[in-house]
C-alpha cells in the first residue's frame, strides 16, 4: 500500500465504524449532556443489542426486525435502570450498574455462550451482493439510519414531551415547579437513551456477522470521547447543531484510532489514551480561565 491508500482506508475505517457508533454517541450524550444522568447501563446494553441482533439472525429472523426487536430491548433496559433511580431512590451510578451487571447474565443467555458468529445474511447484505468494496456497501445503510434518527431525535426533542426531558436534565426543581412529572421524564430518556445505544450494537453485530460479551467495554469512554470532540472542535450553537457535532465527533474519533493503529499504538494503549485524551479537553476551559486570570494580574502589575 502506499501512502494515499492508507490515508483512504484509514478514513474509510474511521467513517463506517463512526457512523454506526455515533448512534451510540447520540443516546450517551442524552443521558449525560441532555438529562444530564451518569448513566453506566450503556456498556450492557451494547452488548445486549449485539445478542439480540445476532441471535435472532442465527435463528433465521428478518435482519430489520432483528435490529428493531434489539431497540426495544435496549428501551426497556432504560426504563429499568430509570425506574431504580426513581422509584427505589437508587444514587444514578449505582442504577445504571445494577442494570449492567444484571445485563450480563441476559446478554450471555440470550448468546448461550460469550461468542457467537454467522453466515446468514445481514441488513448490509443487500448492497454487498452486487457492491464488492465493504465500505461502499456498509456507509451508506449506516448514513441513512443515521439521518433517520437524527430527525426524529431533532423533532421530538422539539415537542413538549421532549422539551420537558431537556427541562428536567437542566433544573428537576424548575421543571418540577412547570408541573413536569419529572420522573416519567428520567425514565423516559434514559430509555431513548438505551435504545439508541442497542441499536448500534446491533448494527456493529450486523457489519461485523459477530457478537461477544465484550462488545460494550469501554463504551462509555468512547462515547463520551466522540462527545467532547465532537462539541470542542464543531461546537454546540443550536441542539441541531449539537446533534451533528456528536455524530462528526464519532467519525472523527474513529479515524484517530485509526490512525492512532496505523503510528503502530498497542491496541491495548488506545483506552489509556482515550481517558488522557478526555481529560486533557474536560480540563481546557479551566486552563483557559487560569491564563486569563493570569493576564488580568499581569495588566494589573503593570
Amino acid at each position: 500500500m502506499d501512502f494515499f491508500d492508507i490515508i483512504s482506508y484509514i478514513l474509510q475505517d474511521g467513517i463506517e465504524l463512526g457512523l454506526i457508533w455515533a448512534l451510540m454517541a447520540l443516546g450517551i450524550f442524552i443521558s449525560f449532556r441532555v438529562l444530564d444522568f451518569a448513566d453506566l447501563t450503556a456498556e450492557g446494553t451494547v452488548t445486549l443489542g449485539s445478542a439480540i441482533s445476532l441471535s435472532l439472525i442465527v435463528n433465521n429472523v428478518n435482519p430489520v426486525l432483528a435490529v428493531l426487536i434489539a431497540l426495544a430491548g435496549g428501551f426497556l433496559a432504560g426504563i429499568i435502570t430509570g425506574i431504580l433511580h426513581t422509584k427505589l431512590k437508587i444514587p444514578a451510578i449505582l442504577a445504571g450498574i445494577i442494570t449492567m451487571t444484571g445485563l450480563y447474565t441476559i446478554n450471555l443467555r440470550i448468546m448461550g455462550k460469550a461468542s457467537i458468529y454467522t453466515d446468514a445474511d445481514t441488513i448490509y447484505s443487500f448492497l454487498r451482493s452486487f457492491i464488492d468494496q465493504s465500505f461502499y456497501a456498509k456507509a451508506p445503510i449506516s448514513l441513512f439510519i443515521i439521518i433517520i434518527f437524527f430527525f426524529i431525535l431533532y423533532w421530538f426533542f422539539g415537542t413538549e414531551i421532549g422539551m420537558s426531558i431537556r427541562a428536567t436534565g437542566m433544573n428537576q426543581k424548575m421543571a418540577r415547579a412547570q408541573g413536569i412529572n419529572t420522573h416519567l421524564m428520567i425514565i423516559l430518556g434514559l430509555a431513548i437513551s438505551n435504545a439508541l445505544i442497542a441499536l448500534s450494537g446491533a448494527l456493529s453485530a450486523q457489519s461485523a456477522k459477530s457478537a461477544n460479551m465484550d462488545i460494550g467495554r469501554g463504551t462509555i469512554v468512547i462515547g463520551l470521547a466522540s462527545i467532547i470532540i465532537g462539541e470542542f472542535i464543531f461546537g454546540k450553537r443550536s441542539f441541531k447543531n449539537w446533534l451533528i457535532s456528536v455524530i462528526l465527533g464519532s467519525i472523527l474519533y474513529q479515524t484517530l484510532v485509526g490512525v492512532a493503529t496505523t503510528l503502530g499504538l498497542d491496541p491495548n494503549d488506545l483506552k489509556l489514551l482515550q481517558s488522557i485524551l478526555i481529560a486533557l479537553i474536560l480540563s481546557l476551559p479551566l486552563i483557559k480561565k487560569l491564563r486569563l486570570s493570569r493576564k488580568k494580574e499581569v495588566i494589573n502589575h503593570a
